[in-house]
This record gives C-alpha cells, structure tokens and sequence, in this order.
C-alpha cells in the first residue's frame, strides 16, 4: 500500500461488526446455533459496503439483536452446561 493511498474512515459501521462478533462467539461458546445465526447475519448487515438506506438497515439490525436475545436456550441449561 503506498503512502498516497487514503485510508478508509472508520464509521459506526465497524464497532457493530465488532458487537456481533462477540454476540457470535458468546453464542458459539453456548452452542446457541440459531443466535449465532442471527449474530453473523447482524454483522454481515452492519458491513458498510452494503448499500441499506438508514431506516432500513437499523430494522433489520433491531430484528436480528431481538431474534439473538431470544435464541437462546433457557437459564436453566445454561447453568448446567456451565456446571459441566
């Protein structure tokens, strides 16, 4: 890369793909499939390159952060997966 070369801007876009990057791996550490489904789809709809007007990308992004919170399995497996 030469030095004429300008940088991309670093936008709200990644610290989203950031968020659903740890979503994904805190699902992947519960084998929560289908959160992390949602997780990986919240990331690929925060990617920046994709070309959603604002309304539309922030419900899609709404719609997959509800469907993470109630994909996952209830507290009491969780515990005993944990116990393990």
């Amino acid at each position: 890369m030469s030095s004429h070369t300008p940088k991309p801007k670093f936008t709200w876009h990644y610290y989203m793909m950031g968020l659903g990057a740890f979503a994904g791996l805190v699902a992947l550490t519960l084998l929560a499939w289908s959160a992390l489904v949602s997780a990986v789809a919240f990331i690929i709809v925060s990617h920046p390159v994709l070309r959603l007007t604002g309304a539309l990308r922030l419900v899609f992004l709404v719609v997959f952060a509800v469907m993470y919170v109630f994909s996952f399995p209830s507290i009491e497996l969780i515990q005993a997966k944990m116990m393990r």
